[in-house]
């Protein structure tokens, strides 16, 4: 779909945001939404041993990705003949606060997606756990967020409204 405005128009909802690289660490910051790409080391085996409990970290997504409360999106990617692992996440906020959230929070979480399948993993519960993150960050060269105004719990909250407008609408009709 194409939509065309005035040339005289300019409002805020036009305006391009702003793409930088986050104020307090690593990875690309726009509005309230930030992203950041590692690229990790597998271990031999490490796509195997993954991909064999593949359902059970998918199921347990949604639990532990309400406990952050702040991810739109997550995904981890063997490349390179299963050589290397992606994980890219999109998320609300800054760096160091998040990176505490997740391993607070997710740290059970992670050390089931990782141990034993990327090399030097040392646990998400160890202390040093963000500075060896931070050595395999892949700063994005370009991204793009299609919302980048709108928090995960501000998308709740829309998702909601439209539930309920469609359900009065529906009401309405019948």
């Amino acid at each position: 779909m194409t939509t065309q405005s005035s040339a005289g128009s300019t409002t805020p909802a036009d305006a391009t945001p702003k793409v930088a690289r986050q104020p307090d660490g690593y990875g690309k910051r726009v509005g309230k939404v930030a992203e950041i790409t590692v690229v990790f080391d597998a271990k031999p085996g490490g796509a195997e041993r993954f991909r064999q409990n593949a359902a059970k970290i998918q199921e347990d997504a949604f639990r532990y990705e309400k406990l952050v409360g702040t991810v739109h999106d997550f995904r981890v990617t063997f490349i390179n003949n299963d050589t290397q692992v992606v994980g890219a996440v999109t998320y609300d906020g800054d760096f160091k606060p998040y990176m505490a959230d997740i391993f607070a929070n997710a740290g059970e979480w992670f050390d089931e997606m990782f141990e034993g399948v990327v090399e030097g993993y040392p646990g998400a519960s160890d202390p040093g756990i963000v500075d060896w993150l931070a050595t395999k960050i892949a700063e994005a060269d370009m991204w793009y967020a299609s919302n980048p105004s709108m928090t995960v719990e501000d998308t709740a909250k829309a998702q909601k409204v439209t539930q309920a407008f469609n359900a009065l609408l529906d009401t309405a009709s019948t």
